[in-house]
């Protein structure tokens, strides 16, 4: 039943399938097979950053992490969270794992919120994107995200004030 209870959403995928498949049997094969061959595409970059959480989770120490994201960064850590999810690609759900490493090691909330609110600037597509719309667009641009990913950061911390404490427990 706990096993129930966690992954609700998951039995609740799988039993939809099977009632589809019995309903629908050619659509529903054919879904399953689609999504096994996206699983397939996002697998090497799932085993990636699971390998590079664990990585972290090895040999990056607590004092490291607080020293960089922690508390008593301020806006500093903040600013760096934001800097650093702008260089970060791939599909943001695949990050959650390391995300989660950080916030073990003590990452303040606000840190990994503007981590995760500045991943919408691509780093290495600035130009590319500034050789169709310019770059004082793309300049203004990348301020403005950058400055609502603090913002936003700052908002998580603030409303989820709590959760660590909570997350710890």
């Amino acid at each position: 039943m706990k096993y129930l209870k966690r992954y609700w959403f998951e039995c609740a995928v799988a039993i939809l399938y099977i009632l589809l498949f019995f309903f629908l049997p050619s659509k529903t094969s054919c879904a399953l097979r689609e999504g096994a061959i996206l699983f397939l595409k996002m697998l090497p970059v799932f085993l990636c950053v699971v390998l590079f959480s664990a990585f972290l989770s090895v040999f990056l120490s607590p004092k490291t992490v607080q020293r960089i994201m922690g508390r008593e960064t301020g806006i500093k850590g903040v600013l760096l969270g934001a800097l650093f999810g702008t260089v970060i690609v791939g599909p943001l759900w695949i990050l959650f794992p390391l995300y989660n490493a950080f916030l073990e090691k003590g990452a303040r909330l606000a840190v990994i919120g503007a981590m995760i609110g500045a991943f919408a600037i691509k780093t290495p597509w600035i130009p590319y994107a500034a050789s169709f719309l310019g770059w004082p667009f793309i300049s203004i641009i990348v301020i403005l995200t950058i400055g609502y990913a603090i913002i936003e950061g700052y908002l998580i911390e603030r409303i989820l004030s709590g959760y660590s404490k909570e997350k710890s427990n």
